[in-house]
């Protein structure tokens, strides 16, 4: 997994839109929720709290916008390998969840010691699977549904799928989009194919998945954001391919006067996907 840090601001900045896209995958809440009430009865410690574990919590975000639509008793451990984000998360009063939180320094390899035990498992990231390496996600799918794994869902939400689309089109996106999407391939990552490959490891483990979009939708009420996420975008195709400086300081200025004038539209494609215990 990638452990350079990911800066505070973007996390913040990104909140408003994640929690919108997400919305659109309430009907994987609703499943998930029949699922944990049929396990709970099944426990064998007879709690009533599902042990939510959030992988890659960064500041919070992903437990600010979830612990409220789980109709459990929850506890929750936050696991991040960047402590100063933790930090942030423990400082955001919207961030805490209704039951008691705990946070771990760590990263993904740690994850099958917070799975182990009988209590109802609930594990659950944002916008983490494209960072993972391809052993990374054998250790996560592993953790949720692998031999040793108990009572285990999983809700992995806001995966990227590459899938960008930006109204009006400009000469420039075509390059663009194919050295960022490498980029995010570097090192073997997983990239824009991370959903679908976690979703297979799991469904080879016997899980049953269901894949649903939650696509960000972005117009000129998110200016900042759009503006954010461009120049990003563009700065990681030309970290790629250096080549490519003067073609993305063209295609930002066109794009930053587009936004300028409320022009400008942008539809990112994520993917949520949830994981259940095999009957």
């Amino acid at each position: 997994m990638v452990t350079r840090p990911v800066p505070a601001d973007w996390l913040g900045q990104r909140r408003r839109a994640d929690h919108q896209a997400r919305e659109k995958a309430t009907p994987l809440i609703e499943t998930l929720l029949t699922r944990l009430h049929e396990l709970l009865p099944a426990s064998a410690e007879k709690t009533d709290a599902v042990h939510v574990i959030d992988v890659g919590a960064g500041t919070g975000s992903n437990q600010a916008w979830l612990a409220p639509r789980l109709s459990v008793a929850q506890r929750w451990t936050l696991l991040d390998h960047d402590a100063d984000l933790l930090e942030v998360a423990a400082e955001d009063p919207s961030a805490a969840g209704p039951g008691e939180t705990t946070r771990v320094l760590g990263t993904i390899e740690d994850l099958p010691s917070l799975t182990h035990g009988a209590q109802i498992q609930l594990v659950t990231c944002s916008a983490l699977l494209d960072l993972l390496s391809p052993r990374e996600a054998e250790v996560l799918a592993d953790a949720i549904a692998g031999p040793d794994a108990g009572h285990v869902t999983a809700l992995l939400s806001l995966t990227v799928t590459g899938q960008v689309q930006i109204m009006p089109e400009h000469p420039g996106d075509a390059v663009i989009t194919e050295a960022f999407d490498a980029h995010q391939r570097r090192d073997g990552l997983l990239g824009p194919d991370a959903a679908h490959a976690v979703a297979q490891l799991l469904r080879d483990r016997g899980a049953e998945v269901t894949l649903s979009a939650t696509d960000w939708a972005l117009d000129s009420t998110e200016a900042a954001l759009i503006q954010r996420y461009l120049r990003d975008r563009a700065a990681v195709a030309v970290e790629h391919d250096p080549s490519l400086a003067g073609l993305a300081q063209e295609w930002i200025s066109a794009r930053e006067a587009q936004l300028s004038a409320g022009e400008l539209q942008v539809h990112v494609g994520h993917l949520d996907l949830l994981s259940l215990p095999g009957t």
